[in-house]
């Protein structure tokens, strides 16, 4: 029985994961790192403002396939924060990936 219920919260993780992956939009967090990166002022303290109102903000959570909720319903607390932390964590990355994109690429040097 403990053995079941390990894989079935295996499985809502990572499912969880997945959709955050999915759901997280690579460009527009990409764009505004790169924004931040062409500001002409202390361009790591902008970023740390950034990735810090980013990470506060909860992401939602789509539900619209009915695969997804029957997944959802099983253990709704712990897909709900697997998915959250998962999706502030691609955010911030995101961001610093196209802050340094925006230093390096953009930035004469």
């Amino acid at each position: 029985m403990a053995k079941k219920i390990e894989t079935s919260s295996t499985l809502i993780i990572r499912t969880a994961q997945t959709d955050a992956r999915k759901n997280v939009s690579k460009w527009r967090c990409g764009i505004l790192g790169i924004c931040l990166s062409l500001l002409p002022f202390f361009k790591i303290f902008v970023l740390g403002i950034a990735a810090a109102f980013v990470y506060l903000l909860i992401p939602k959570i789509d539900l619209s396939l009915p695969e997804r909720v029957q997944i959802y319903s099983k253990h709704p607390a712990l897909y709900t924060e697997q998915y959250r932390k998962t999706a502030k964590m691609l955010r911030c990355l995101y961001i610093i990936c196209g802050w340094i994109v925006g230093i390096f690429i953009l930035n004469p040097i």
